[in-house]
């Protein structure tokens, strides 16, 4: 079905806001399982309860990697950094450990730009704290740099493709496997909508 914008709203575009008007959103794309499904199952679906996720060693070239993609909200204010959001848990027990999540992305513009054979990576290293159970659960925080390569800015309607890999920790690595089970992207909103027939 097709909404028709308001008559008041036509020749006006979408309505904007600006200080403790901006607000989030977050968007939760699905992961790629055709991916997952030509590499024969890797990485690994476990299962916990009703929970499911896929299981990362560290990375070493063996497709024990995930891939999304999502087009670029047109609330999104296109001045601000974007935060994705990893949910996962340990494969087993863990005493004072590290796991280190990477994410690597990329951006264009349908029509305008060339599909970019280039990625940007993002790191963040966890602690797994004093004594962490099997199955103690974690939410890695990632930033991506909207204007990394200005003025080839993130827009709205952009592609925008992550690659999420388990790398090696500084020290003291897991010796278990990181269970991902969920993934989010966080945009900053300035507009209550698009007003385009």
């Amino acid at each position: 079905m097709v909404t028709q914008p308001h008559p008041g709203f036509e020749a006006q575009g979408p309505i904007t806001v600006a200080a403790e008007g901006l607000v989030y959103i977050e968007l939760r794309p699905d992961l790629d399982f055709e991916t997952i499904r030509g590499n024969a199952g890797v990485p690994t679906l476990v299962t916990r309860g009703i929970f499911r996720g896929f299981s990362l060693p560290v990375f070493a070239a063996d497709d024990e990697e995930l891939f999304s993609a999502i087009c670029v909200p047109s609330r999104y204010d296109e001045a601000s950094d974007i935060v994705v959001h990893l949910y996962c848990w340990l494969a087993q027990a863990e005493d004072n450990k590290n796991f280190n999540l990477q994410t690597s992305w990329e951006h264009y513009t349908p029509v305008t730009d060339i599909v970019p054979a280039t990625s940007n990576d993002v790191a963040v290293e966890t602690p797994t704290g004093a004594g962490a159970a099997q199955f103690q659960s974690y939410i890695v925080e990632l930033i991506i740099d909207y204007d990394i390569h200005t003025p080839n800015n993130i827009v709205i309607d952009d592609i925008l493709q992550i690659r999420i890999r388990r790398i090696a920790a500084s020290a003291n690595e897991c010796a278990g496997e990181i269970v991902v089970n969920h993934y989010g992207i966080t945009f900053r909103r300035n507009k209550l909508g698009l007003f385009a027939p």
